[in-house]
């Protein structure tokens, strides 16, 4: 688990996501680790899980779309955090 700034999580996705076999997840969590935006990289696309504050799931098919919805889901489940841990596990 690593922990990064806000700041750098969209640069960190981008890099990250790449390197995923389809499966697995990188899971971005606050400090407390109640709140979690979960992206899972599938045969086709990336599945988008939010929880937290609100509790959607999303369903894309390209990166770009990938780190359009991160940006606003960061925004609204970390509005105060400065710092998120970061998770890559199997989905």
């Amino acid at each position: 688990m690593a922990r990064i700034r806000k700041e750098q999580a969209l640069a960190y996705l981008k890099t990250r996501l790449k390197e995923l076999e389809p499966g697995e997840a990188l899971d971005f969590l606050c400090k407390k680790r109640n709140r979690i935006v979960r992206i899972v990289k599938e045969k086709e696309g990336f599945s988008v899980k939010e929880k937290g504050f609100f509790e959607k799931e999303f369903s894309l098919k390209t990166l770009e779309e990938v780190i359009k919805l991160a940006e606003r889901l960061f925004e609204r489940e970390f509005p105060r955090s400065y710092m998120l841990w970061v998770h890559r596990r199997k989905a």
